[in-house]
């Protein structure tokens, strides 16, 4: 079993366009996957669609770390990950891909409305 208990915390967070190129940071993720239970290519029919998919041996713990560390890997070495960002509302900590350089926060419904709110409510004091 993988022990991931030092990845993770307040201070765990990937590279964002802030993070100095070049920045090593931790490989906890791919140490975590070279650890993982072994798994054998699959493909996956859902509907329409076909997708790849990895049969694993292990527990159920194991195949859900594994699966974890693979998504971690996938975001640290994907070409956009200079691009992903901190929500700008007030104490939330989400990280997000904007689909438009001008977005602000992980979520215009939630952290979005309360900073409009609460700027509405500085107006009308």
């Amino acid at each position: 079993m993988c022990d991931l208990s030092g990845e993770t915390g307040p201070g765990t967070r990937p590279p964002t366009r802030d993070t100095p190129r070049g920045h090593s940071g931790d490989h906890g993720a791919a140490s975590v996957l070279s650890t993982s239970p072994t798994g054998s290519p699959r493909l996956e029919v859902r509907g329409a669609v076909l997708r790849r998919g990895t049969a694993r041996d292990g527990t159920p713990l194991d195949r859900l770390l594994a699966e974890l560390a693979e998504a971690a890997v996938a975001l640290l070495t994907d070409p956009d990950v200079g691009k992903v960002r901190g929500c700008e509302g007030p104490g939330c900590r989400l990280l997000f891909l904007p689909a438009h350089p001008r977005r602000r926060w992980c979520s215009p419904d939630l952290c979005g409305n309360r900073v409009r709110v609460a700027r509405y409510y500085q107006r009308h004091k």
